[in-house]
């Protein structure tokens, strides 16, 4: 029942939209502050790097729940098993959205950290602006994921899944 409630594809949609919207607030103000307001002011290089790590750790988080939808929801009780076919077809979206968030969000993390790293290390001593902003492409690239796998999740039918426009091949019925 909880599985049902909380990893339905409606409630997917919803926690993409939970996470995009901030997501999407982090990126205005992260690029605020590498390159407008935040120019001159070094601190805000440290700001700008906290959100991008910040916002990794929810891709990353919310990326692993929907690479393992399947075993999250077993974990929760089960999934609804009336239509097999259509519960694989989501976990395949899941998982492929999934670990594409967790990518995204593990580089984006990457990035920060060669920022931070010692410049004897890493050197990215004047370059930190353009490093960060780097990082923040991938997090953009989260966003554009988010808003794919809504917009498939909610053109999916439940029925005639070999006509569905977004069914996944290897899970299309013959």
């Amino acid at each position: 029942m909880l599985a049902k409630l909380l990893l339905n594809r409606w409630s997917i949609i919803v926690f993409n939209v939970i996470i995009g919207l901030p997501l999407t607030l982090a990126l205005i103000e992260i690029v605020s502050l590498l390159w407008f307001s935040g120019y001159q002011d070094h601190s805000s290089i440290h700001e700008a790097g906290h959100l991008t790590e910040g916002m990794g750790v929810v891709l990353i988080g919310w990326g692993v729940v929907l690479e393992e939808r399947h075993g999250v929801a077993d974990l929760l009780g089960g999934a609804p098993r009336a239509n097999p076919a259509y519960e694989a077809a989501i976990d395949s979206l899941c998982h492929q959205a999934g670990l594409s968030l967790l990518v995204l969000g593990l580089i984006a993390e990457i990035f920060v950290q060669c920022v931070e790293i010692p410049d004897h290390i890493i050197n990215t001593d004047g370059i930190e602006r353009v490093v960060l902003t780097g990082g923040d492409a991938f997090l953009a690239l989260g966003l554009v994921t988010l808003v794919l796998l809504s917009g498939r999740l909610a053109r999916f039918r439940r029925s005639g899944l070999e006509d569905s426009p977004v069914a996944i091949p290897e899970v299309r019925l013959h």
